[in-house]
């Protein structure tokens, strides 16, 4: 995905991303702030970017963490940016004023060398059009012995239930769908992962599988699909056809059992550093 094309698809959609997904996949992203290594409530300055920070969700876990942060949150959408200030503020102006945004790529920092502490980045790394370049770049802005700690999706075909029954009534109603277009190049394995990072020039490299878990209830996916992850389905539709949309998907999942709506995705969480010399 082309950083201009990014940025108009989520300064569209910005606050259904911080409303819909963001609350879903942020469990699992606030666990990179574990990786940097540095204890919560410790008061020491020192400088953390967050890479592709979207609505701000683990600039602002920074901030409220670490009393002497001071975080650089770096994205190409400024809506997005945007609403990480307006999250900041409203925990507090001061909180807010060690909130540094800059609109741009992770393949292309605005960012002195060796000006940054350590990064951080969840759900991003998968969708920038050069990951060699993103990864060199975040070397780059790294100090001596910086850590990077990312986590990101890892490749899947796993089923769920009730997506194949929003399928059915896709398919019932004969609704076509838009092509998805999405450019999206998650990492195959840890192994995979770990193996880019030391190419790209990081040690003491270290990547695991983790998974992000969820349980839906039949409404609640529904909501999910028409708001972030079918949202040009029902775009197409006029209210009469979404609300018949919604009820033959509710009615194709009515038979699914309450262990069919936990949904659950492999991800890959990957640390390296910046070597000493």
């Amino acid at each position: 995905m082309e950083a201009d094309e990014a940025e108009r698809i989520f300064d569209e959609f910005a606050e259904a991303y911080r409303d819909w997904w963001g609350p879903l996949i942020a469990p699992a992203a606030l666990q990179v702030l574990d990786d940097v290594e540095i204890s919560s409530g410790d008061r020491s300055s020192f400088d953390l970017l967050d890479v592709g920070t979207g609505t701000g969700v683990l600039a602002v876990a920074a901030l409220e963490r670490w009393p002497g942060v001071r975080v650089v949150a770096i994205d190409p959408s400024s809506h997005m940016l945007e609403l990480a200030v307006e999250a900041a503020r409203g925990r507090s102006p001061a909180l807010a004023s060690r909130l540094r945004t800059v609109i741009a790529s992770a393949d292309r920092m605005p960012l002195a060398d060796r000006s940054i502490d350590v990064a951080t980045s969840s759900f991003v790394i998968q969708l920038v059009p050069n990951r060699r370049r993103a990864l060199r770049e975040v070397l780059r802005v790294l100090r001596p012995g910086g850590r990077f700690a990312c986590l990101t999706w890892k490749e899947d075909d796993l089923r769920f239930r009730p997506d194949e029954a929003f399928s059915d009534a896709l398919d019932e109603l004969q609704i076509i769908p838009p092509p998805d277009d999405r450019d999206i190049h998650p990492y195959t394995s840890a192994s995979a992962a770990a193996a880019e990072f030391r190419r790209a020039g990081f040690r003491e490299v270290s990547a695991r599988d983790v998974w992000l878990e969820h349980r839906f209830t039949a409404e609640g996916y529904l909501d999910m699909l028409e708001h972030w992850i079918d949202r040009e389905v029902f775009a197409t539709l006029d209210d009469e056809s979404r609300r018949q949309l919604r009820t033959v998907s509710l009615e194709m999942m009515a038979d699914l059992r309450p262990d069919a709506f936990v949904w659950r995705r492999p991800l890959v969480r990957v640390v390296g550093r910046r070597p000493f010399r």
